[in-house]
């Protein structure tokens, strides 16, 4: 009879440790397997405008084969296949251009859509809504690691923050600060606002200026009430929004706005709606030419 000692002790385990490590190892391939997989990614798909300029930005730009409509810069992203609007996508759209990655800033879907292309195997990363400083970095590190520039990543999200902080503190010395009101003209009834939690917020701010909207969160629909009750110093709007309302001086006929003091006097500024609705490599050129069209039209 064998005593009961520590070897065979050893020999009675080794079929559980041999799983043990078998699970181990299959774990570990899985994981470096993954990230080869996503470092390798070479078919991208990009949902968002500010995700997709943070990849060109990543010099990156040769990965992506499709945007959504939002996507409007560089000109070369312009060129691309669409995959539609970014909250209104299909599965067999998305499938059809065989990606292997695709990058979608927060909100994009519908979410069944996603889930379904995430089953067919193929990685969906889901970028934060870019409306601040903290969120611009995080967003930047995640889509480097993603698209195998980390070093980059560290870079440009370094740079970016760097001159926002710098931005913010300038003009936090200033006292009296001339009050905002975005508008968007949504073509369905009235019009609507961006509060805080929003890059239009974060960009009000860092030019220098006050959302007057900050009290509402995200983006909402305006009543009358609002608009003439907080009667703001001047009003912002996209480009196209703005051509699509038909210019100031339509915006001076219309029975609601022409009863405002910016739009009399008219204090109107604009900027790219591709520089609005989130946070970017461009925002610090959007702060300071909001900042400079305000100093340039204030008496």
């Amino acid at each position: 009879m064998i005593p009961d000692t520590p070897m065979s002790f050893n020999l009675t385990c080794l079929p559980k440790l041999y799983k043990a490590i078998a699970i181990c190892l299959a774990f570990a391939l899985i994981m470096v397997l993954n990230k080869q997989a996503n470092a390798n990614a070479q078919r991208i798909i990009t949902l968002g405008g500010p995700v997709t300029e943070i990849v060109y930005a990543l010099e990156a730009g040769n990965k992506v084969a499709a945007t959504d409509t939002t996507s409007k810069y560089p000109a070369a992203a312009v060129a691309l296949p669409k995959v539609g609007y970014l909250r209104q996508l299909s599965a067999e759209g998305l499938l059809s251009l065989k990606p292997d990655l695709i990058l979608a800033l927060e909100g994009s879907g519908p979410a069944y859509v996603l889930e379904t292309i995430q089953a067919a195997g193929i990685k969906v990363v889901k970028i934060p809504e870019l409306v601040n400083t903290a969120s611009i970095v995080t967003g930047i590190e995640l889509i480097a690691a993603h698209t195998d520039r980390q070093e980059l990543g560290k870079t440009l999200s370094s740079q970016i923050s760097t001159q926002l902080q710098k931005q913010l503190s300038a003009v936090d010395t200033e006292k009296e600060k001339p009050t905002v009101l975005f508008l968007l003209n949504t073509g369905h009834g009235g019009p609507m606002t961006a509060g805080r939690n929003t890059a239009i917020d974060a960009i009000i701010t860092y030019s220098g200026a006050k959302n007057i909207a900050s009290d509402l969160e995200s983006f909402k629909p305006l009543a009358s009430e609002y608009i003439l009750g907080n009667n703001p110093d001047y009003i912002l709007m996209s480009k196209r929004s703005l051509a699509n309302s038909g210019g100031i001086e339509a915006l001076a006929t219309d029975p609601l706005l022409g009863k405002l003091s910016a739009v009399q006097k008219g204090r109107i500024v604009t900027l790219d709606g591709t520089l609005l609705f989130g946070l970017g490599p461009r925002t610090i050129d959007a702060v300071k030419t909001l900042s400079a069209q305000i100093k340039q039209q204030t008496p």
